[in-house]
């Protein structure tokens, strides 16, 4: 059976009745039912809730009416997004038993579109890893090379829509995890300006640095997706307005030529394996060369950001932390572990060092994209490593720890830029991709410079 049709060619033909959203719907069970054991990138599939949803769908086209935009189009949900009636456990033991009461805003607004929810897809806990395996539901394979990860956090939907189960996996993006499952899977994964798609209801967010999105494997998904989802929210405060125009209509309307494009292996604090150096760097002339962009220097050195994030990112897991049942904290992962340690010693001028680190950084992307309008990177330093962990320890033969090995994805979300990952090539047996950086609020030219880039290398489809 062939892979899920892309998003924007379903809903074409289910809303001109043209394919059934049922049969479109019966066909991403089955490649779940056939493909998923081999890479656990489901960890609940509601095929009973999917039926009705697509025979819905289909009574709307049958009375003459539209379903939407995105009429009859499996969507894997990634477990950190709630769903009401289906489990939250957002890959802890912890929450296990946990069934979530209320459905996040973009899942809903997807599904008013006209998406079906087929299923939740696997997360490491609480999101806060860049592999994607748990206590609770085991590891989650690349479906190009099942021994590599498919990155984290949002690796489940990453693998679900790279393994062509269905075209569309919600993700969100604390620190890469958008962008660099997107890397690893040869897909598209686009963060926007910070606020872009709404993360109501009941978001916390204290540390302002995670973004909601999707994994697709063509810009044009991304966008579809976005101007269904986007748009200002009153559970969350931080929601924008949606933007005047579509980002898909966009895709085709904005004019590179003359550009100011910036190349940047390191972002001057990253290291990067001279392998993805190697490939990340020849698709950005390429990139350059073909849209008529203007290459200048990047002449970026970013100051180390790690401990910031590390210390704004401390109370959102302590929440998660702090009513857990004893009997079950030690089932905590390490790294979630020393979130909590953390919050016990917790201080007010350690809050104020990283507010701080996080205005000069702010500070300096300002003035660097003063100098250019696109800022390309790899969106990954170092190639898949094992799908069971660990992250990499040293990259280039230079030690980095958690945060060294994220440097060149987690300073656009403290920053709150826009950023995309596209496919580049392929580096240590997985695809490894580039990275697209714009001003914030200029969405819809980092997602045209993705799509002209996906014109002058087209990736294919699994």
């Amino acid at each position: 059976m062939s892979p899920a049709p892309d998003a924007v060619e379903t809903a074409e033909l289910v809303r001109t009745g043209a394919l059934a959203a049922r049969e479109a719907v019966a066909a991403a069970l089955d490649r779940i039912a056939r493909l998923d054991g081999d890479l656990g990138a489901f960890v609940h599939v509601d095929a009973d809730g999917a039926a009705a949803r697509a025979a819905a769908v289909d009574a709307m086209v049958a009375r003459g009416e539209d379903p939407g935009p995105l009429a009859g189009v499996p969507l894997a949900v990634k477990e950190l997004h709630a769903v009401a009636g289906w489990p939250y456990a957002m890959g802890s033991v912890l929450h296990a038993d946990r069934v979530a009461d209320r459905t996040s805003t973009i899942v809903a607004r997807a599904v008013a579109a006209g998406a079906v929810p087929v299923g939740l897809t696997a997360s490491p806990e609480f999101g806060r890893a860049s592999f994607t395996a748990s206590a609770l539901h085991g590891v989650t394979r690349n479906p190009h090379a099942p021994e590599l990860t498919p990155g984290g956090s949002s690796g489940g939907s990453a693998a679900a829509v790279a393994s062509g189960m269905v075209p569309l996996g919600t993700g969100t993006d604390g620190a890469g995890s958008l962008r660099i499952p997107a890397s690893y899977c040869g897909l598209v994964g686009f963060k926007g300006t910070y606020g872009r798609v709404p993360r109501g209801p009941r978001h916390r967010g204290t540390a302002e640095n995670d973004h909601y999105g999707v994994l697709t494997r063509t810009v044009r998904d991304t966008a579809r997706f976005l101007d269904c989802v986007c748009g200002a929210d009153e559970y969350d405060r931080a929601s924008l307005p949606a933007p005047p125009a579509p980002f898909e209509t966009a895709l085709d309307r904005e004019d590179l030529r003359g550009l100011r494009v910036a190349w940047s292996p390191d972002l001057g604090c990253a290291p990067c394996d001279p392998a993805v150096v190697a490939v990340v760097e020849d698709a950005a002339k390429a990139f350059i060369a073909g849209t008529g962009a203007r290459e200048v220097p990047a002449g970026v050195r970013l100051e180390s950001c790690g401990a910031a994030f590390r210390t704004l990112s401390v109370p959102d897991v302590h929440a998660e932390l702090r009513d857990a049942p004893e009997d079950r904290l030690g089932s905590v992962h390490p790294t979630v572990r020393r979130y909590g340690d953390a919050a016990r010693t917790l201080d007010a001028d350690a809050l104020v060092d990283a507010h701080e680190a996080r205005a000069r950084l702010v500070e300096t992307l300002a003035g660097a994209f003063g100098r250019f309008d696109l800022l390309l990177t790899p969106a990954t330093q170092a190639p898949a490593f094992p799908a069971e962990g660990p992250m990499p320890t040293e990259i280039a033969g230079r030690p980095v720890d958690h945060w060294g090995a994220l440097a060149v994805t987690f300073p656009f979300n403290l920053s709150g830029h826009p950023a995309v990952s596209v496919p580049a090539g392929w580096a240590g047996g997985a695809p490894t991709g580039l990275q697209i950086v714009g001003r914030r609020h200029e969405d819809a030219r980092v997602l045209a410079a993705a799509a002209a880039f996906e014109r002058l290398r087209p990736w294919p489809a699994p």
